[in-house]
């Protein structure tokens, strides 16, 4: 059964949890997301397949020459989880007055919660935002007795950062990783506990669900 729509909007955690595990177990991805297979039909019969299934599928196709024998198909969520592995974030904070506050989340997706500044005596509200684009590059190539399918892909991950307080210098941060089906890419990311800080690097890999996805549509392939 088709999925109805990739694009998703993004759901904030509840503020109101002081111990909360907010993350499934990490997706492991692939060291290597990119996919090479052969499927049975002609080349003139996978590509229109893939024309159709993929529309069916609402990913937005950029590019399609055929004569060439390629095209490219974009989606974007709001919920990058399923197709980036980012790893995990633990956040630690305590406070007297309000209490013992620990968050585990997935670095992929976005998140809301509260940290005790024990200086400012405050809770300091933390919003971070993620978001995923991504463009897959399908080529076809004729063999005997099928076509061979090759995908890969390029994305794009936005995280965004800000704080807010009233007796505290809060932060905004942008950052963007840029990276492939066989690469990932790094960054460094500084993480309020409280009123002090922590630099945990995050690096994000391809989980091939994108991949996967887009040869899943031509049925069997070997």
């Amino acid at each position: 059964m088709h999925k109805k729509s990739i694009v998703v909007a993004a759901t904030l955690l509840s503020l109101g949890m002081h111990t909360e595990a907010f993350a499934s177990e990490t997706q492991v991805a692939a060291r290597n997301a990119a996919l090479e297979t052969v499927v049975e039909t002609d080349f003139d019969a996978t590509w229109n397949e893939l024309v159709s299934e993929l529309a069916g599928r609402n990913y937005q196709i950029n590019t399609l020459v055929k004569k060439d024998r390629t095209m490219k198909v974009m989606f974007q969520t709001a919920i990058p989880s399923q197709y980036v592995d980012c790893g995990e974030i633990s956040v630690n904070s305590k406070h007297a007055q309000f209490g013992e506050r620990n968050y585990n989340f997935l670095a992929a997706n976005s998140v809301r919660y509260l940290v005790a500044d024990e200086r400012a005596d405050e809770l300091v509200d933390i919003e971070r935002r993620t978001s995923l684009s991504a463009v897959a590059n399908i080529s076809l190539t004729p063999m005997g007795q099928g076509t061979m399918v090759h995908v890969d892909a390029v994305y794009v991950m936005k995280f965004r950062t800000r704080e807010f307080g009233r007796n505290v210098a809060t932060r905004k941060t942008d950052d963007t990783l840029n990276f492939d089906s066989a690469n990932g890419a790094s960054k460094t990311e500084s993480i309020r506990q409280g009123a002090t800080s922590k630099s945990v690097t995050i690096e994000c890999r391809a989980t091939g669900a994108f991949e996967r996805d887009i040869v899943s549509v031509l049925g069997n392939p070997s």
